[in-house]
């Protein structure tokens, strides 16, 4: 898991250079530090970008950012280990990581691809 984690953390520096970052998370992991009414979800998305104007710091074990929710700041913490896909948000190009995608959420895409049909299919 310690090479996934500095993949993301690569890919993310490397996004980041370029402009905006989505990062997908599963915000259910115990070390995520995001605000109790998102803290079930298993697909949040958050937006980063280098010209934030609150503190934002980008290490090896995580993002350290602070954001606003509903115009609220909170103070964040997104280990990587709950990071299962970055990518830039308007031309979705990205990465998945296969291994850190929830296990409930796969049984959610793997129920509407049946009932959608084969067009639709998870990648990474």
């Amino acid at each position: 898991m310690e090479s996934d984690n500095k993949n993301k953390y690569d890919f993310l520096v490397q996004l980041l250079s370029e402009g905006d970052a989505m990062v997908c998370l599963d915000a259910r992991y115990p070390e995520v530090d995001v605000p109790g009414t998102h803290k079930d979800n298993p697909a949040l998305s958050l937006v980063f970008n280098l010209n934030f104007r609150r503190p934002f710091d980008v290490q090896e074990t995580g993002i350290f950012a602070t954001l606003s929710f509903g115009g609220r700041p909170h103070k964040c913490v997104i280990p990587f280990e709950a990071v299962w896909a970055i990518n830039e948000p308007e031309s979705k190009k990205g990465q998945v990581w296969e291994e850190s995608f929830p296990k409930d959420l796969k049984l959610q895409v793997g129920a509407n691809a049946e009932a959608v049909g084969p067009e639709l299919e998870l990648t990474s």
